[in-house]
């Protein structure tokens, strides 16, 4: 991980021990703070010595989830804070790759890298109401590099399978940043509506080289063939946001549901064509603090080409494209409360 990468992991850490600073073991039971992580883990591995023909090869893979929460509310005032990193890599084989005249371990794959951050500062309109004002803050990026792999060896990979692969991600490269003030109404513990009818979103590219591709929404100029003349690193957009986010338990707290859903309209560009961040997770307690967990994330942003998924193609990937974004991650997850 390069500077930034620690630099935002450390601010992660600091997150979670202000959460259980916030929650003292002195404190009342009455406090006006919540707080809360948990962490999934998912692994895989298969070692074979001399395989059978047919037996296959080695496999590892290894990824998780950890996701944080410390909430404030005290008279009329509520603040909610979240965060959560998803990350997962696999590694099919052993030996080296050969390239050319050097060789290398056969690298890992990055299967998924996601970290997202969320504030959100409410104060209730008045005594007893369900309406509450409220300023909002979310950022959605990634952790660690991602490097192409060649057409031998397809796929996206935490590192250079030759000299000269350029990166084509990269902690705030892309990076998603909204800002927006509106209205959030809570008419109970589990279910909250926030409409913004003024939202600022900022799509950054700080990479030049990954800014250059043309891929993560920023603006780019091209040619009459289609190639890339010049590019900006930042796209800033202004907008409605309309976020909503549930989370129950059921039968005897055996069962958690949650979910979070975000639908943003950019006034400036295509406002008919709204933007989609749903995230899900279904979780079943096997015994108390441990649960067996599914997430599921779906996503589609206007100005963001994705990887078209063509099983016929090499590699399962067919060129670049808009298109829905699926995400499924199946997790042992162990969760604790402050």
């Amino acid at each position: 991980m390069n500077k930034n990468s620690y630099t935002l992991t450390l601010f992660f850490i600091c997150f979670l021990l202000a959460s259980v600073h916030a929650q003292d073991t002195s404190t009342p039971k009455d406090s006006s703070w919540t707080t809360g992580a948990g962490i999934g883990l998912d692994f895989s591995q298969l070692f074979q010595l001399n395989p059978k023909q047919g037996a296959g090869q080695n496999r590892l893979g290894f990824g998780g989830a950890i996701n944080a929460f410390a909430k404030y509310k005290k008279d009329r005032l509520a603040w909610d804070n979240v965060g959560s990193w998803q990350f997962g890599i696999q590694r099919l084989g052993a030996g080296v790759l050969a390239q050319g005249t050097e060789t290398s371990n056969i690298p890992f794959q990055k299967a998924i890298d996601e970290l997202r951050l969320g504030s959100k500062l409410g104060y209730q309109s008045s005594e007893n109401s369900k309406w509450f004002y409220a300023a909002d803050f979310t950022f959605l990026s990634q952790l660690t590099s991602t490097y192409p792999g060649t057409d031998e060896y397809p796929g996206n990979f935490l590192t250079s399978l030759e000299d000269g692969i350029k990166r084509n991600s990269a902690l705030f490269a892309p990076a998603t940043i909204t800002l927006s003030l509106g209205m959030d109404y809570k008419p109970n513990d589990n279910l909250s509506l926030y409409l913004s009818p003024l939202g600022a979103k900022f799509i950054i590219v700080s990479d030049d080289d990954i800014a250059a591709l043309g891929v993560h929404g920023n603006p780019v100029e091209r040619d009459a063939d289609g190639n890339i003349t010049s590019f900006e690193n930042v796209d800033s957009q202004l907008g409605a946001v309309l976020r909503a986010n549930f989370a129950d338990k059921f039968y005897n707290d055996r069962l958690a549901f949650t979910s979070g859903l975000t639908l943003y309209s950019n006034y400036l560009r295509n406002p008919q064509n709204i933007d989609v961040d749903w995230t899900n997770e279904f979780a079943i307690e096997i015994f108390k603090g441990l649960q067996l967990a599914v997430t599921m994330n779906i996503f589609y942003d206007d100005d963001v080409r994705v990887q078209i998924t063509d099983y016929d193609a090499v590699g399962g990937v067919s060129g670049l494209g808009k298109r829905v974004s699926l995400t499924q991650q199946l997790l042992i997850k162990y969760n604790l409360i402050f």
